[in-house]
């Protein structure tokens, strides 16, 4: 239980046991005070249908779940909330990961009862617990009512207004913003579309805001990157939800940060830009800094160099990468900027002692998982 807790931790997820025989649920480790009892209800109503599939992905309004059959009578479930926001130190894929979800759920069954997990499909079910929207508001597309929403997620983000924009993305909910006469075999174009032109209006105002237009270029083709290469959207408006508060917190981290000593700043910003080949050329122009103050106020404070830091955080990264996703490790080392893949294992090695594969095959064991 105690790796299972680990791994939620790296996954940002909050994490129970649930037991049907007794009919009760059981945090493990609670990532959030926002966390919401109705996928508790909801399971405990449904138990009959949830415990005829070995995995099942639960998508509602507040966020999604991904439940594990760990034996015929107990469950556990990894809960992802929407506006909670992304760690800075968690480079999972942003949108890839809404597909990892069977892999998330083998893992958690290999952890627990430390055997090769069932092969077998995740079974979706998606509960709809808002009040039903008119289908006026859908048909015919209301052009004002959508700008006007459009500007209030806007404004939501650069101002760093969170109640507002929880509220304007409630009614982007209700417009219906992939076009309806597109066919089945080319429906994911339309929405890769409407994704991609989305993350621009962002960009744009993030820039105007006052975002440096070099990082928001650079969030905005990691963004369009990612929406490309998923093959589907299991919730098309959880990937909505995921990329406006992905947007907030970076505005809003950028406006913190500006307040941070030097030391903070630095980190702030490899954290930031991990996947990409740092230098120290790189963040004196990023934090407007002199390169000759940067180690001496980073190694003061930390006891480490950049460049030992930068690398400690890669291997971190390379980490959770190798548990909740299947990329190879080639994939992963073009992922975080190492020149070749033997850099990548040879620089893994050298941090934590074994292998990436190594890693990827033993990583239930706790001392592979310790902080």
């Amino acid at each position: 239980m105690n790796n299972i807790a680990k791994l939620a931790k790296i996954l940002n997820a909050n994490v129970f046991f649930l037991d049907s025989a007794k009919q009760t649920t059981n945090f493990l480790y609670k990532n959030n005070r926002d966390s919401n009892n109705d996928i508790h209800a909801f399971l405990l109503n449904k138990l009959d249908l949830v415990l005829s599939h070995s995995y099942t992905s639960v998508d509602y309004d507040l966020g999604h779940a991904v439940i594990c059959k760990i034996n015929s009578t107990q469950l556990i479930c990894f809960v992802f909330l929407y506006k909670k926001r992304v760690n800075d130190n968690n480079e999972l894929i942003l949108l890839h990961s809404l597909q990892n979800f069977k892999t998330i759920a083998q893992i958690i069954f290999t952890m627990y009862n430390a055997v090769e997990a069932p092969d077998e499909d995740i079974y979706i079910i998606k509960i709809d617990n808002k009040k039903k929207v008119k289908p006026t508001h859908l048909v015919p597309f209301d052009s004002q009512l959508f700008f006007d929403t459009e500007t209030d997620i806007i404004k939501a983000i650069v101002y760093s207004k969170k109640n507002q924009l929880i509220k304007a993305l409630e009614r982007l909910a209700e417009f219906n913003l992939v076009a309806e006469h597109l066919t089945a075999n080319n429906i994911i174009r339309g929405e890769k579309n409407t994704l991609i032109s989305y993350i621009s209006i962002l960009n744009r105002a993030i820039i105007q805001w006052g975002y440096p237009a070099k990082l928001a270029f650079q969030l905005q083709y990691s963004l369009v990157q990612e929406v490309e290469l998923s093959p589907q959207f299991l919730n098309f408006f959880q990937t909505i939800r995921e990329i406006s508060w992905h947007y907030f917190n970076v505005v809003k981290d950028y406006r913190f940060n500006n307040f941070l000593p030097l030391h903070q700043r630095i980190k702030q910003y490899i954290k930031q830009h991990i996947r990409e080949n740092i230098t120290l050329d790189d963040i004196a122009t990023g934090l407007n800094a002199s390169k000759k103050t940067l180690n001496p106020a980073f190694k003061k404070e930390y006891g480490v160099t950049i460049t030992q830091f930068i690398r400690q955080t890669k291997v971190e990264t390379a980490k959770e990468l190798l548990i909740a996703s299947n990329l190879s490790l080639l994939e992963i080392a073009e992922l975080l900027s190492f020149s070749t893949a033997t850099y990548f294992v040879k620089t893994f090695k050298k941090v934590t002692g074994v292998t990436p594969n190594h890693f990827r095959k033993h990583f239930i064991s706790k001392s592979l998982l310790d902080d």
